[in-house]
């Protein structure tokens, strides 16, 4: 090559960086042009031109030596080595290729050599993020080059590069590069880059034309990057052990794992207090736990991730990038950063028809676009030289089938690496999770009440409302979004196949199947044997009979079936289809006397018969009936002692015990013969009287029963009676039933009486007695005061359809009362909750920096029992200079409930909150942060707790 040539080939070098650098390149060479009127024959003024017609320069130069420079590039190309004023800066990932983003250029003579520059220098910028582990191999034009102690290249490029690089930990000077005894004009000890791996880069014209003939080679830097926090590494953090810990980037470990770096990237990156890169998200703000169990199973997968990220980008599209690598995706719920993982898991509750507030939508099949049966993964191959390349289809044959042809997508999966001599093993097993994840149906929303609050994305829940096709559907959770004015919980979630992991890792050759609805089944359920009473008797025309009684708790049952037959005998009987609204009691007879009998129930819906129970087991009776006549004359006698005893005007419980005891004593008797329960009594008694002191008048009305061991008695007792002195009116009704010794009993009693001296007194009660066991009210009016008394287990309130309103839960002691408008609510003898309690302050504040949290409001707060803390709070800020940056936590016993801020002008800010707490006192308090410039004054924080 002539001297011409090989001259202009270094020269064409330094016009070439100035194409393509749109003349940013003339500041970089201006200190190395300083007192001279050109470098190599080229005045400042060409350069600046050429700068100006930077495309046409470029286009130019395509001349036998020309030295070929970086072609139009792409930002963010880790391949290139380019300069790019609008790029971002790179973060570097795992394992993979930089060729550096160009930050300077200069060119320098060798001293003693004055014919032309003869050294070029660059400055290249590989990634920000903080010390990296290793620069593995660098290469000029895919040739190894290795450097010595002091820079200098070892073998064919001595005393012809050179290069040094920061790895990117704290930097005290700046990189000293020389290169045959010359150096960067205008780089200094001043210029360094402390948390930014960068390199200086030297290259030296060869005046035989054996080195750099096309001008620069294209570098390339190998190596591993970033280091990462990892919380098994942290023994701060459950289960963690090792001395890593979070946004101390001094402690973290370099790794390939997609999940470290994707919790990692969501902390984000801080040099000297600063945040470089990545979300910043508070660590109380982030599922840790999520992130690890990512990183887990991407180890087990063996998943990694590698390659580079620009900042210039969407900080979550870059999250999704990483999180892709490892087979999940990031997830944002209730403030909270999370991600969810491609791993079978398991259902950790079941939801039910009847916990469903409002319809259930579903979506059971994608669209056509969405629901693909073949992918062609791209993914970065070493081999190729780092290029993104297409790898072989991935396909599931079945689904071909099933729809009728191929469905092919081609997917990007731009931080996924195959190095050379490894087959695409990542690559096929991410594409065929997006396969089987495509044919999953959904999303499907639903809406619950508060006690599913604890349910988030990414948790599996079995899905059972059998009416719409699900049966035990296991759904894995999208969005969980709580709507504190309802209290309703908002869900929405996939179908989720367990078998399709096995399928997607290789494990199994059957993909899983279609998902497809269950068709309810129609045919009605067994009856409960527990419902239903069967019984052995005699009708009153002494024919043996069964009685049968019971009901439906099948809600939706159009009739009830019932059968019988003889013990032994195969064959049954239906003797009556009965209506399956309200209580059964249906009478079977006439059978055979003193036989053994069983009798089955079945239900009914439409025109489908549900399989049948049997519901009892039982003997007939004797078929004999006896009978006794009725002394009327005696039962007055006998229930003139009741009224005797009742003592209406006086009445109380101890009254009522008795009135019960003496009808049933006059009951055995009436109906006992010879020590023998035999018969029935039927009474109907009338009396009137009246004397020159007093009128009244008398009816009795009584029916009993009794055979062997029980019993049955009702009565209807009415009085009215006047004296001379005051006037009174009674009413009592009554019914009761005894079989051996067990009793049950129900008594409805009215009177009221007015006297001579004005006096009035009103009474009335109802009393139920089962087997001693005595509930009921009791009211008394004396004309100044009323009061009722109400003896009861347990009380609900319902509306004419049969929802519920409120009532007492015995199991709990507890009054429950879904919706209730209440001005005051006490707790104990003092705390209400009518409106909370609060603290107020109007001192000015000032700001003292956006990360210098201050604490503005503080109260503490008790909780007797387990309950809920909700805490709003409103502050006044002001900005007397305009938009700043601010932020604002509201906290529960440490905890932020709700996380707040911004970066512009917001005067008034609101925040509410709240947290499940067990019973004790806590402390809710609110912390600001924000510039000296930024104050605020007017502040108020209320605290309500409810259980």
């Amino acid at each position: 090559m002539s001297k011409t040539l090989r001259t202009a080939a270094f020269v064409v070098g330094a016009v070439a960086l100035v194409a393509v650098t749109a003349g940013a390149a003339a500041g970089a060479l201006a200190p190395a042009m300083a007192g001279t009127a050109s470098v190599a024959g080229v005045s400042a003024g060409t350069l600046a031109a050429i700068g100006t017609y930077a495309s046409l320069a470029a286009g130019a130069l395509s001349i036998a030596a020309q030295a070929t420079m970086p072609g139009p590039t792409v930002q963010g190309n880790a391949t290139t080595f380019a300069t790019n004023p609008q790029s971002g800066l790179p973060y570097a990932m795992g394992r993979t290729r930089m060729s550096g983003l160009r930050f300077f250029a200069a060119t320098s003579n060798t001293p003693g050599y004055t014919k032309a520059s003869d050294l070029l220098w660059f400055g290249a910028l590989l990634s920000i993020g903080g010390q990296i582990e290793q620069i593995e191999t660098f290469k000029a034009d895919n040739v190894v080059v290795t450097f010595d102690a002091g820079g200098n290249a070892i073998g064919t490029y001595r005393n012809y590069m050179a290069q040094k690089v920061h790895l990117g930990g704290p930097q005290a000077t700046a990189i000293d590069l020389s290169l045959n005894g010359g150096a960067p004009p205008g780089w200094t000890s001043q210029h360094r880059l402390s948390g930014i791996t960068h390199a200086m880069w030297g290259l030296r014209f060869n005046k035989d034309g054996e080195m750099y003939g096309a001008g620069a080679p294209e570098p390339a830097w190998i190596g591993k990057w970033v280091r990462v926090y990892d919380p098994r590494l942290d023994s701060t953090y459950p289960g963690g052990s090792g001395s890593c810990r979070a946004l101390d980037e001094s402690t973290y470990v370099w790794s390939q794992n997609p999940g470290l770096h994707a919790l990692t990237w969501a902390l984000g990156r801080w040099q000297n207090g600063k945040r470089t890169c990545g979300i910043g998200a508070p660590i109380a703000n982030i599922r840790v736990a999520e992130f690890v169990e990512c990183a887990n199973i991407c180890d087990a997968n063996g998943w990694k991730v590698g390659g580079v990220e620009w900042t210039t980008d969407s900080k979550w599209a870059t999250m999704k990038r990483i999180l892709q690598a490892g087979g999940a995706r990031p997830t944002k719920s209730r403030g909270m950063i999370g991600c969810l993982v491609s791993a079978p898991r398991t259902a950790i509750a079941t939801i039910e028809s009847r916990h469903l507030l409002d319809k259930l939508q579903l979506n059971v099949t994608k669209s056509r676009r969405d629901r693909f049966n073949t992918v062609i993964p791209r993914f970065v191959d070493e081999a190729s030289d780092w290029a993104m390349i297409s790898g072989t289809s991935v396909g599931v044959a079945d689904y071909v089938t099933a729809d009728r042809g191929p469905r092919t997508k081609e997917i990007d999966y731009p931080l996924v690496q195959v190095f050379a001599g490894e087959e695409a093993k990542q690559p096929a097993e991410l594409a065929a999770y997006d396969i089987v994840n495509s044919r999953e149906a959904g999303p499907f929303t639903w809406s619950t009440g508060p006690e599913w609050i604890g349910i988030k994305t990414g948790d599996v829940v079995n899905l059972n409302v059998p009416e719409e096709g699900l049966v035990n559907q296991p759904m894995l959770i999208s969005k969980a979004s709580p709507d504190p004015a309802t209290g309703k919980i908002m869900f929405a979630g996939d179908t989720e196949t367990h078998s399709k992991h096995d399928f997607a890792l290789g494990r199994t050759t059957t993909p899983p199947p279609p998902f497809t609805l269950t068709a309810p089944d129609l045919k009605p359920p067994v009856p409960a044997a527990s419902g239903w009473a069967v019984t052995g008797a005699t009708t009153g025309e002494g024919l043996p009979a069964i009685i049968v009684v019971g009901a439906s708790e099948m809600p939706s049952a159009d009739a009830i079936l019932l059968e019988y037959r003889k013990a032994g005998d195969e064959a049954w009987s239906r003797p009556a289809i009965l209506s399956a609204t309200g209580q059964i009691l249906h009478v079977i007879s006439p059978l055979e006397s003193t036989t053994v009998y069983e009798v089955r129930a079945g239900y009914r819906v439409g025109t489908i018969d549900g399989d049948y129970a049997v519901i009892g087991t039982v003997t007939t009776g004797t078929g004999r009936l006896t009978t006794i006549g009725d002394d009327v004359d005696q039962i007055k006698d006998d229930f003139d002692v009741i009224q005797q005893d009742m003592n209406l005007n006086s009445f109380n419980w101890h009254d009522l015990s008795i009135l019960t005891e003496t009808r049933d004593q006059i009951m055995m008797l009436r109906t006992t013969l010879e020590g023998k329960a035999i018969g029935t009594v039927i009474t109907e008694f009338k009396a009137e009287f009246q004397d020159e002191k007093q009128a009244a008048v008398e009816r009795l009305v009584q029916l009993g029963a009794v055979f062997g061991p029980g019993g049955a008695l009702t009565l209807n007792l009415s009085s009215a009676k006047v004296t001379s002195t005051m006037s009174f009116a009674q009413y009592v009704e009554g019914v009761s039933a005894r079989f051996g010794d067990i009793e049950g009993a129900y008594t409805d009693l009215t009177s009221a009486t007015v006297d001579e001296h004005g006096n009035v007194l009103v009474k009335s009660m109802q009393v139920s007695n089962a087997a001693g066991h005595i509930v009921g009210n009791y009211s008394v009016n004396d004309g100044t005061v009323g009061k009722a008394t109400y003896i009861w287990d347990a009380v609900e309130w319902l509306r004419p359809d049969g929802t519920f309103i409120f009532g007492y839960d015995e199991t709990e002691d507890v009054l429950v009362i879904p919706r209730a408008r209440v001005d005051t609510i006490e707790i104990g003898s003092r705390y209400t909750l009518n409106g909370g309690e609060g603290v107020t302050a109007s001192s000015t504040i000032t700001g003292t920096g956006v990360s210098n949290y201050q604490t503005i409001l503080s109260m503490p707060v008790t909780l007797a029992k387990p309950g809920w803390v909700r805490a709003s709070v409103s502050v006044a800020q002001s900005f007397p200079s305009g938009d700043d940056t601010w932020n604002m936590h509201l906290r529960i016993d440490g905890a932020v409930v709700f996380p707040g801020g911004g970066q512009k002008t917001q005067d008034v800010v609101t925040m509410v909150g709240w947290r499940p707490m067990p019973a004790g006192t806590y402390t809710v308090d609110v912390l600001w942060a924000a510039p000296s410039v930024v104050s605020l004054s007017y502040r108020t924080l209320e605290v309500q707790v409810s259980y």
